[in-house]
């Protein structure tokens, strides 16, 4: 296979998993039946209302000292899936953030089998108005494919045009 067709086939296969990466990709995975799963979900933010990213927060239900470990996004955005079951209402969930803690009691409907239980609980300065309702980082994802696929189409038609027309070298006299 000559270097050109491996180089195609190489831009080709990373358009692909990148596109497959942003159709696929969520923070949390349904694990569990609706009635079965608590997300809690939030953004933390310093001082001045700027996003903190890579922070680690730490989700308990205490109840069951059982939880989860996550970390914010670009945005400061963060979800943590928890399994509660319909005996677990009412259970302290603790959040935490750095030296930061916050505690809700878990709260839904335990007849309601469909719609997903979930809360927001955000750190730092209030959310800025016009939150992003899709994470930042999947913009820059979608590019990234588009770009892919035309440096990919773009290839294809430059090795095909190129076999077509023959390079013209220098005229030669007579």
């Amino acid at each position: 296979m000559s270097g050109g067709k491996i180089a195609v086939l190489w831009m080709t296969l990373m358009s692909s998993a990148l596109l497959l990466g942003g159709v696929l990709s969520k923070p949390v995975m349904a694990t569990h039946e609706a009635d079965h799963r608590f997300i809690v979900y939030g953004y933390v933010r310093d001082d001045h209302g700027r996003p903190m990213v890579g922070e680690k927060v730490i989700v308990v239900d205490t109840r069951v000292d059982e939880g989860m470990t996550t970390f914010t996004d670009r945005d400061g955005y963060y979800e943590a899936l928890l399994h509660l079951h319909n005996t677990d209402l009412g259970d302290e969930v603790v959040v935490m953030v750095k030296e930061q803690r916050k505690s809700i009691r878990a709260t839904f409907d335990p007849d309601d089998k469909h719609t997903e239980r979930k809360t927001q609980v955000d750190f730092g300065s209030a959310a800025v108005a016009g939150e992003p309702s899709t994470p930042a980082w999947r913009y820059g994802l979608a590019a990234a494919v588009i770009v892919g696929i035309a440096l990919t189409i773009g290839a294809i038609r430059y090795r095909k045009r190129g076999k077509k027309q023959p390079l013209k070298g220098p005229k030669k006299g007579k």
